[in-house]
Formats: C-alpha cells, sequence, structure tokens
C-alpha cells in the first residue's frame, strides 16, 4: 500500500504544536486508505507511544545524527516502502537539508507558519491561518501547489464530528497551555485565580511534555481552588466541550477550541504564533495577550493578573460569551486536513 512518511521533532522547548498537526494529517490519511509513518527524535517518540490515538509505524532518528545520516534513513525507508509522498514540519530544517529531501523524488509536503524559512522545496504548502493568502507564497513559490487558508487548518479526529454544547451547559474553566508550558505560565494562572478567590470548578490540563509537575503538585495539593488536574490529556476535545471558558495555548489550540464552541483566552508565546491569533481575535471568539517581549517575571506576572482579570469578568457575562461562541461555530472548519488528502493524492496522480 501507498505510504505518507512524516519527518517531526517535539520537545519541552518547542511542544509539542508540530507533532500534534501532524498526527491530525496522518488520521486523516489512514481514513483515506493511505498507510503512515514517522521519523522521530527521542522525545517524540516517548510521546507517541503514549497516545491513544496515535496512527502508524515509528523510527527514532537520533539526536546525534548529521543530516546525511538521516537522508540515508529516508532513503532507505522509501527504498522498501511505497513511499508516494514526505511531510516536513519544523523550524530547525535548513533549506539545505529540505533540497536533499526533494532530491529523493518524492513528492515533499510542508507545514508552514509565516514564510519566512526561505526556499522550502516543496510540493505542497499547508498554512492554515486565515491570513496565510496575505504571505506572499505565490511569489516566492510559485511553482507550488498550496493548500493555504482556514481551509486547510488540521485538527484531529477528535475533534471532527462533534457538536457544541451551549454555554449554559458547561460548567469548567479551563487552563490549557499546550504540550510542554513553554513560558511556565500554569501555576502563575492558578495563583492569580487563588488570589481572587475564583470559586467555581477549575480543569487543569497539563501536556506530556509539562516539565513542572513538582511545583504544580505542590500548589494543587494546599489549594482553595475546585479543581481537576488531567496530565497527559487523551480526550482533550470532551474536555473542552465541559469548559465554559478556557485560558489556553495560541497556536494548534485555538483551532480546537474553535471546533468545540469554547471562548478563549489565547497567550502568544511564539512569534509564529501571531498570525493566526491576531484573525481568531478580529473574528470575535477569542481575547489575547502577547508573552513574546516579556522580558522579566515582574512583567509576567503582571500580565497574568490582567488576563485573569478580565477572565473572571466574562465568566460572569453569560450574553458575552454566547456571542463569542456564536462566532466560534460560525467561522469552525473540521474538514481541512481530509482536503490536504485530497490535494495530496492529486499531486501524486498528476504533479
Amino acid at each position: 500500500m501507498q505510504h505518507i512518511l512524516f519527518r517531526v521533532n517535539a520537545s519541552i522547548a518547542s511542544g509539542l504544536g508540530h507533532l500534534m498537526r501532524c498526527l491530525a494529517l496522518a488520521q486523516a490519511a489512514v481514513r483515506s486508505d493511505l498507510l503512515v509513518a514517522f521519523m522521530l527524535n527521542r522525545d517524540a517518540l516517548v510521546i507517541s507511544k503514549q497516545r491513544l490515538d496515535w496512527v502508524g509505524e515509528v523510527l527514532e532518528v537520533p539526536d546525534n545524527y548529521t543530516d546525511e545520516q538521516e537522508i540515508a534513513m529516508f532513503s532507505e525507508f522509501c527504498s522498501q516502502h511505497a513511499v508516494v509522498a514526505v511531510v516536513i514540519d519544523g523550524y530547525q530544517f535548513s533549506p539545505q537539508y529540505r533540497q536533499k529531501i526533494a532530491n529523493l523524488s518524492r513528492p515533499v509536503v510542508c507545514f508552514d507558519d509565516m514564510n519566512n524559512s526561505g526556499n522550502l522545496f516543496a510540493n505542497l504548502i499547508i498554512n492554515g491561518s486565515a491570513n496565510a493568502h496575505q504571505l506572499g507564497y505565490q511569489l516566492n513559490q510559485p511553482a507550488t501547489r498550496l493548500c493555504i487558508g482556514e481551509k486547510f487548518r488540521v485538527l484531529r479526529q477528535e475533534f471532527c464530528d462533534l457538536t457544541p454544547l451551549p454555554i449554559s451547559q458547561r460548567s469548567m474553566l479551563t487552563i490549557s497551555l499546550g504540550g510542554s508550558d513553554p513560558a511556565n505560565l500554569t501555576l502563575p494562572i492558578l495563583q492569580a485565580l487563588e488570589q481572587q478567590e475564583f470559586t467555581n470548578k477549575v480543569q487543569v490540563i497539563t501536556g506530556a511534555a509539562y516539565p513542572y509537575l513538582s511545583e504544580l503538585h505542590l500548589f494543587l495539593e494546599n489549594t482553595q481552588l475546585d479543581f481537576v488536574h488531567i496530565h497527559d490529556c487523551q480526550n482533550v476535545a470532551q474536555c473542552f466541550l465541559q469548559s465554559r471558558f478556557a485560558i489556553s495555548a495560541a497556536g494548534g489550540s485555538q483551532f480546537e477550541l474553535q471546533a468545540t464552541g469554547t471562548p478563549s483566552y489565547l497567550l502568544v508565546v511564539a512569534e509564529n504564533q501571531l498570525n493566526a491569533t491576531q484573525v481568531a481575535t478580529q473574528q470575535g471568539g477569542s481575547l489575547a495577550e502577547s508573552f513574546v517581549k516579556v522580558k522579566n517575571k515582574q512583567e509576567q506576572h503582571a500580565l497574568v493578573k490582567t488576563i485573569v482579570t478580565r477572565t473572571l469578568a466574562l465568566w460572569k457575562d453569560i450574553d458575552a460569551l454566547e456571542k463569542m461562541q456564536w462566532y466560534l461555530i460560525l467561522n469552525a472548519d473540521t474538514n481541512g486536513a481530509k482536503r490536504i488528502v485530497e490535494q495530496i493524492k492529486e499531486l501524486v496522480l498528476h504533479g
């Protein structure tokens, strides 16, 4: 059978976003009768083995491998399997590396966010941001098939084909700062909620690569907050469906929140999240703050306090939350990964 081969990493520093969107595309490929395989670094491999929704074979790429050794891995796998496309996702891959992948004579599919990484050497580029059409792909990647814009947002299967609950049937305030919470914001947010004597249920979701569990457990053992803590959550969609409001990582999580009709406060911690988050706030379903230029703990503390204060004001305003949810449901589209798989099949057949 035909294979799609994915190359992607994950870590505490970079988070799990790249890995999760590759998984979303892989799930859609499997549903379209394709086989998938992944070349992953050690951290990503460990995470893949913990996931109940994982699909595909996994090959470990040792951290000390050179580009030439990785290319040899690619070449060997392609020689033994009917690989019809290679998917690359990650800013660590240089133009030189990408060109070597392209020289393997397999169509190359590339996830991208900002069109600032030079020549992607890709036959197909994916960028699900609403403003992706403004990034100039048509100018500097003129011969490349483009899957850009909101129609091509990828979501894992658990977020497809669900029905959002109305705000009146939701009771949780959810804190979910991504796979690794690279800015270490979960604990400061919980501390601010406690200081403001929040009494409703708080759902704390920490990702598989979250490195501050011991500090978080110490706080939760002594807090007055009414909370539930879920680490390495395997049913995020159901958790979001129960959430009246979420303080969340930006990036791919915002599209998951949109699919579940969950109003949110999106926290930006990396430059590549800015464009998509700006569009999300303009659409009316989210608020946002950026921590990209925060210089010290004092500035972080002040910004967290502002976020929590605004969150608690919104929490009491059911009309505002229902309006935000209306905008989210209006703009939600969960078929992006399916459309991309169709484009990959077209690429394989017709170039």
